[in-house]
Parts: structure tokens; C-alpha cells; sequence
């Protein structure tokens, strides 16, 4: 990836810290065959990416972002009505409880409005930096919710694959 630095900056402006990893090792993922990181651009610089990985089962996306200058435009929704035309396995990402705030609970709304299920299990994200601790979220699947045992096993294979854990 040419510019990931972009990336990253998108990054760091559009998730809490405890979301994603430090520098070094958010940019030592791309050598992993499968994690993905996909851009779009306009006017010449990064408006949005996505990163995902496609796992035996599932595909996880882990990242998605908007330029500030460029939400609201539906740029969102194309991206991932794209991932869900491109690709026949479940789609699986990780939201804030809505019960967190207005934003989280606009985010769930996003998702659902595409065909995502919210999945009432608990859940929560590894730590992903040192001195860090885990954060609690909720898994939102695609085209279908997770009864208890696919929740699991899709939880194990989050947690093996894109955590190590």
C-alpha cells in the first residue's frame, strides 16, 4: 500500500485509540494474505477505506471509514453494499453498544438499513495495545443474526485469526 500513513491518520480520527493498533503493527498486518485494506479517493486524496479479513468462514471487517469532508454522501453505503457483492461468505464487524451513545446507536442503524443483524451476545475486543484493556462491543452479522452456537464459533474464529488469541 503506497499510502498508508493516510490511511492510518483516517484511522486515528475516526476510532477511540483502544480500536485499533499502534502504527508499526496495524502496518504489519498488511503482510498477512488475509487481511485487506481497500481505498477510495476522490479529488486526489484518500476519501474512505475499508480493511477486512477473509477467514476460512467468514469475512471480518475490522475497519471503516469516511473522510469528514465526505460523510453523509452515501459513500458508506456503497462501500459496503460492494463487500456484501463481493463475497458469498458471512459478513461479520464489530459495533459500540448503542446504549453508548447517539453516534454508536446511528451506526447500528447504518448497518441494519444494508441487511446487518445486531447480535445481542456478549462481546468483548482484546486489548490490541500494551496497557490497554479489552472493549466491549457487539458483532453485527450479514445476511443473518448468529443463534448462540455460530455466535461462538464465529467469536472463536475472530479471536484466533484476527486476534491470537
Amino acid at each position: 500500500m503506497e499510502d498508508f500513513q493516510s490511511v492510518y491518520n483516517l484511522m486515528q480520527r475516526s476510532f477511540p485509540q483502544a480500536e485499533y493498533r499502534n502504527f508499526e503493527d496495524q502496518l504489519a498486518l498488511l503482510e498477512r494474505e488475509d487481511y485487506h485494506i481497500h481505498t477510495y479517493e476522490k479529488n486526489n486524496s484518500l476519501a474512505a477505506f475499508y480493511a477486512r479479513y477473509i477467514l476460512a468462514e467468514l469475512t471480518f471487517i475490522e475497519h471503516i471509514a469516511v473522510d469528514e469532508r465526505y460523510r453523509g454522501q452515501g459513500l458508506g453505503s456503497q462501500i459496503m453494499r460492494e463487500v456484501i457483492a463481493g463475497t458469498e461468505q458471512r459478513i461479520v464487524l464489530e459495533v459500540e453498544p448503542t446504549a453508548d451513545s447517539i453516534n454508536a446507536a446511528r451506526r447500528v442503524r447504518f448497518y441494519e438499513q444494508l441487511g446487518f443483524h445486531l447480535n445481542d451476545y456478549s462481546y468483548e475486543q482484546p486489548a490490541l495495545r500494551p496497557g490497554s484493556s479489552a472493549v466491549p462491543l457487539q458483532l453485527m452479522s450479514y445476511p443473518r443474526s448468529l443463534d448462540a452456537k455460530n455466535f461462538s464459533q464465529v467469536k472463536q474464529s475472530i479471536f484466533e485469526h484476527v486476534y491470537g488469541t
